[in-house]
């Protein structure tokens, strides 16, 4: 016991030496050497925007806040902090922070501190999976698949993690998805498919979505609710597209229907070169 009290003691004058001499803060004594009174004390009395800047200051104080007991303290937090500021539309939960802005660190702490895979995040019934999809947050897509998320999940719209990948154009998430068994022919409320709804768009990457679709077995020739297909849609698009560009047979959108199409380049060359 003498021994014990003997080396506390030394260790204890050490730390304040250190402190005196500035060669640490109080922050970085409580955090590097007293790691469990830091998060325990100190970190939950820290509101969300001095909580999340001092995650970006060094390796040590990320891993803490983004810690189990870290993330544990988040959601009161968030809370706090949309009143302070009147922000009442937004979610709160720290989920959908972590999702939207594609914080993988946040999204393992909030799964291993017990959040659920196929936690819904807003109103609409986005999930966490849904809305990484969407956003194009490819490393967490993979890390919610591993830990067992739902594929499949639809929110109130009907839409899955993979219609908002093909709708935002975000391949390599639809890629994990359809690699994992994600249903590519899954429509929504409106009868649309992944693959109706990218070639509707058919802008940015949406030709690379398209190929990825169909190759993986989406069905070119379904109809939506009112009787259109993917080649019907996407043929839409480019005649309202024709009142804004000129014609340009190059364009992705005349890639998408040469896809649906089964032939290299639809419509043909229109000038014959």
């Amino acid at each position: 016991m003498e021994q014990q009290k003997r080396t506390r003691d030394e260790y204890e004058s050490d730390l304040i030496t250190f402190m005196r001499m500035g060669s640490i803060s109080i922050l970085d004594a409580l955090a590097v050497k007293l790691p469990d009174v830091f998060t325990a004390e100190i970190l939950p009395n820290l509101d969300i925007e001095d909580t999340l800047n001092l995650a970006q200051v060094n390796k040590t104080y990320r891993d803490s806040v983004w810690s189990v007991g870290g993330v544990r303290s988040m959601e009161a937090k968030m809370e706090a902090h949309m009143k302070k500021h009147r922000m009442t539309r937004r979610p709160t939960h720290p989920m959908f922070n972590a999702a939207w802005y594609g914080n993988l660190p946040a999204v393992r702490a909030l799964l291993e501190s017990g959040v659920d895979a196929n936690k819904i995040l807003t109103k609409a019934g986005t999930t966490t999976l849904i809305m990484a999809a969407g956003r194009g947050h490819v490393a967490i897509v993979k890390l919610l698949i591993e830990k067992g998320a739902d594929l499949n999940e639809r929110d109130i719209p009907g839409e899955t993690a993979l219609y908002m990948a093909a709708e935002h154009s975000n391949p390599l998430c639809a890629m994990e998805l359809i690699k994992a068994g994600a249903d590519v022919n899954l429509a929504d409320n409106c009868g649309q498919t992944p693959l109706m709804i990218a070639a509707d768009r058919g802008y940015d990457r949406h030709d690379i979505i398209v190929g990825l679709l169909i190759n993986s077995g989406a069905d070119v020739h379904r109809v939506d609710d009112d009787g259109k297909t993917a080649l019907t849609l996407a043929e839409a698009a480019a005649a309202r597209d024709l009142l804004d560009i000129p014609y340009d047979p190059e364009s992705r959108r005349y890639t998408i229907m040469g896809m649906l199409k089964g032939i290299d380049r639809y419509p043909p060359d229109r000038y014959g070169d």
